[in-house]
């Protein structure tokens, strides 16, 4: 080995070369930035998308004889359809379907740096649209990069349209380039124009454009700078154009012009099997969000223990996407292509899939944001609960009035709404960690917590709490953001009080779900349902607020079929072993309570109270039930209360029961037989009386249990909805304005009142006075038999003078936000229970809340657009497979 030769170059020689990669690098860093055209309104996850009709139009003359104007941009998109690669393949052989993919790539590896330039012109103030650095103009060969093929496929479609300065400028020596020299004089007189003669504004310097392209040889108008010897321009112009370069140059742009517009290129084929191919995918692609919309709002499961196609257990969505390719020959083409390994993209993976759950639930959530941000006020519905992995999921609820004008298209619209957004994983249950949790929420979602007029929660400590419950904290952060505690709840709990006001009431709801635990066994319950012809017994629950009227009505409308099964069991004997006869001493135990006097007329009581308060649960469960309503049903219910605790409704009650005893065949009255021995009380003091203890049965059971039960709700009643009471005095007169329920002054008060409830920090959403003369004015108009809030807000909306009831407008519209119950929480939770199940209690936060968005919002769901869908599908990040 010779070591005199040198084996490899100096480092110095490395340097060199590296440097001249990195200027060459740097010359052409951002080049295709140029091609991009933006628009203000698109997204920063797609910056770069088709600007309006007006800014894609590029206006192309070749030959006209008419002014020559600039176009400003060109947009990705055209560049992407533009069908100029069948001019690139011309030229140089470049293949169309890498370069669409390679542009593709280099398109959205962009995005981030046009996203960050777009948030710099933003900062600095100036419009995006006016910034000419950023698209490429076309009319300018100035400010062409290095012109390769993929480059000449969009200069053919592109072609330069000028419109020239009404003075060029002029140069060192004084002198100017002159329009004169676009048209070349003819010995007999006539001009002909020069067309491919192109003038740079930014460099002051003129190019011959189809010698640019299509000449290898470099001509001084061909070159990377022009010519700009205005001195010697008209010379070199002559000689330019009748040299044989220029000519042979200018019939090759003729000649692809012409093919290019009969569609007779090489290429043309192609291009039609590109379109067909990306017209199949997209209809693939519809197909594929059709149907996970359809399992999602149906609330069942995608995926199996396997993720490929024609295995078992591979899950509903590949079974129901093999079941297409029978009868769909779309997908049966799809389906083909996979099986023959023909494509590696199949789009029914599971990422696939969760990408599209959230596009779903993404624009739903999108068109209730929008929904709420033109009623503007809205209230805050909350509840939690404990999931099937015991994480405790907080639910997210909007409650906003709709309003609309009528228009000569559609009637004028108020829809009171209630939305779910969103669950949230709550790691503390503190009113603290959960107001915080809430409020970064709303920044996320960009809602405004200043309009939030109404919070809705449970009856829980930490949610209602009067000083560091979430209602207190958010109130403190604005104070026109009224808590009205949730109604269904709170007569729940009037239910629990009722319940547990005596050792009697406690007595009767433990043998009533006594009597379910001893025929919830198969063999019992088969006797039972032979006994039974309708209802069957059921047990009581805690949560679910209709449990005990249906655990009672079982018994109150069928005793005699419960009475005989007990004793079928009982007189059983053919059940010899132990726990047989077990049950059969515990049968026997039963029917002996059953046929208790004293408790058939506990069974009549309760379904009496249970049915009336029932009705009421149900209204209040109605989302939309306003405040007057909601206390106009309650007021009703503690009417029904008080009428029923009265010598005729006893009597009553008691013959109720008789009837059933002579089902039973049972003795018809108050009797025992063992009596207790009565208790009687000594005087301590000589001014006492006598203590007169209560003899009869049938009064002792009326005032130890009848009239205490029905004092305890009317107390419960009276007590838990004071706070309801006192928001119905704030608002109460925006009911029967039509009526005229009140005199002047009266109203006036009332309005002032209103004016100071719903300031702060010195403004109000209203003005009290202004209010008052609204109300008057609109109330001579209304009718009085349709005057509640909604219908007079409609009425407003209808004749579209709602601009002048402003006033009264936003208090009808604040006070039907006003939440009355956390029903739609509660049924959202009903969601959850079904969507998060055990066999799939791993599922991701993520797609729990997707799936239960397309589940609970199925109505929006189901009008979502697929083709908008596909579009924003395929922008959300670059695909192998252009749609």
């Amino acid at each position: 080995m010779d070591r005199g030769k040198r084996q490899r170059l100096s480092g110095s020689q490395y340097k060199k070369i590296r440097l001249q990669r990195e200027a060459n690098s740097a010359k052409q860093k951002n080049a295709l930035l140029h091609f991009l055209s933006r628009s203000s309104s698109e997204k920063a996850l797609a910056p770069i998308v088709a600007s309006t009709s007006n800014q894609n139009e590029v206006e192309i003359e070749i030959e006209s004889g008419g002014e020559i104007e600039y176009s400003d941009s060109v947009s990705v998109n055209e560049y992407r359809n533009s069908g100029n690669d069948d001019t690139a393949k011309e030229l140089e052989n470049v293949d169309e379907v890498e370069f669409i993919s390679n542009l593709s790539e280099v398109v959205v590896q962009n995005v981030d740096d046009i996203g960050q330039n777009e948030n710099n012109e933003d900062q600095s103030g100036e419009d995006p649209k006016t910034n000419k650095d950023l698209p490429l103009n076309f009319n300018d060969p100035a400010k062409w990069p290095i012109i390769d093929g993929k480059f000449k496929a969009l200069l053919m479609k592109y072609v330069p349209i000028q419109k020239l300065p009404s003075l060029f400028p002029e140069d060192e020596q004084g002198r100017k380039f002159s329009s004169f020299h676009f048209y070349r004089r003819m010995s007999n007189g006539n001009k002909i124009k020069r067309t491919w003669l192109v003038y740079s504004i930014t460099k002051d310097t003129v190019f011959c454009f189809c010698c640019k392209i299509f000449s290898p040889n470099k001509f001084s108008l061909s070159s990377h700078d022009g010519c700009r010897d205005w001195k010697n321009i008209s010379v070199i112009i002559k000689r330019h154009e009748t040299s044989s370069g220029h000519t042979t140059a200018y019939l090759n742009w003729r000649d692809l012009e012409v093919r290019l517009k009969s569609g007779a290129t090489i290429d043309h084929i192609n291009q039609k099997i590109i379109q067909s191919e990306t017209q199949h995918w997209r209809q693939v692609l519809a197909r594929i969000i059709t149907l996970i919309r359809t399992f999602a709002g149906q609330n069942l499961a995608l995926r199996g223990t396997c993720e490929k196609l024609f295995e078992p257990n591979n899950g509903n969505f590949l079974k129901f996407i093999e079941f297409l390719g029978n009868y769909d020959p779309i997908m049966s083409k799809h389906i083909q292509r996979i099986t023959t390994s023909e494509i590696h993209t199949t789009y029914l993976g599971k990422t696939i899939q969760n990408e599209i759950v959230k596009l779903l639930a993404n624009k739903i959530k999108n068109d209730i944001l929008a929904k709420l941000e033109r009623a503007k006020y809205y209230s805050l519905i909350l509840d939690c609960t404990p999931d099937i992995s015991h994480m405790e999921q907080m639910t997210v609820v909007f409650r906003f009035v709709s309003a609309t004008e009528s228009s000569s298209e559609k009637p004028a619209e108020v829809v009171v709404s209630e939305h779910f957004v969103t669950f949230l994983e709550l790691q503390d249950t503190t009113g603290a960690n959960m107001t915080k949790v809430v409020i970064d929420k709303l920044q996320e979602l960009g809602v405004n917590l200043d309009d939030m007029r109404g919070q809705g929660y449970d009856n829980g400590a930490n949610m209602r709490g009067k000083y560091n419950g979430v209602q207190a904290r958010i109130r403190q952060l604005n104070p026109r953001a009224f808590f009205v505690p949730c109604s269904a709840h709170s007569l729940n709990l009037v239910l629990n009080d009722v319940a547990n006001c005596c050792m009697e009431a406690v007595a009767f709801f433990d043998f009533i779900q006594g009597i379910y635990n001893f025929f919830s066994a198969s063999t019992r319950w088969s006797i039972l349902l032979n006994h039974l012809s309708d209802l069957t017994i059921k047990p009581l629950s805690a949560t679910r607020w209709e449990s005990r009227v249906g655990a009672v009505r079982a018994l109150r409308f069928q005793i005699s079929g419960v009475y005989d099964a007990l004793i079928e069991i009982a007189e059983d004997n053919t059940l010899t072993t132990a726990p047989q006869v077990k049950s059969r001493a515990e049968a026997k135990g039963i029917a002996r309570n059953i046929s208790n006097f004293k408790f058939v007329c506990s069974l009549v009581l309760w379904y009496d109270i249970l049915f009336q308060i029932n009705i009421v649960s149900k209204m209040l469960q109605s989302q939309a039930l306003d405040l007057s309503l909601a206390l106009e049903h309650l007021n009703a219910t503690k009417s029904f209360l008080c009428d029923y605790r009265c010598d005729e409704e006893f009597a009553a009650m008691v013959e109720n029961a008789k009837k059933l005893a002579v089902e039973l065949k049972i003795f018809e009255g108050f009797d025992v037989d063992d009596p207790v021995r009565v208790r009687r009380k000594s005087r301590q003091f000589l001014y006492e009386g006598r203590d007169e203890p209560i003899v009869s049965l049938e009064q002792n059971f009326r005032v130890s249990f009848f009239n205490r039960v029905l004092d305890i709700a009317i107390q419960a009643i009276n007590e838990r909805f004071t706070q309801l009471s006192e928001y119905n005095e704030l608002f109460g007169f925006l009911y029967n304005i039509g009526s005229k329920p009140l005199t002047d002054d009266e109203l006036l008060k009332h309005c002032k009142d209103l004016h100071l409830a719903l300031m702060s920090d010195g403004q109000s959403d209203i003005n009290g006075v202004e209010l008052w003369y609204e109300i008057k004015a609109i109330g001579r108009r209304l009718d009085t038999s349709n005057s509640d809030p909604k219908s007079v807000l409609k009425c407003i909306y209808t004749s579209n003078v709602f601009k002048v009831f402003p006033n009264l407008s936003i208090a009808l519209r604040i006070l039907l936000t006003l939440p009355v119950t956390v029903a739609s929480a509660e049924r959202s939770f009903s969601k959850l229970k079904i969507i998060k199940s055990y066999l799939r209690s791993q599922m991701c936060q993520d797609r729990l809340v997707g799936l239960a968005t397309i589940s609970i919002e199925k109505e929006i769901a189901d009008h979502l657009d697929i083709e908008d869908l596909v579009k924003d599908f395929a922008e959300l990040k670059a695909r192998k497979i252009h749609f």
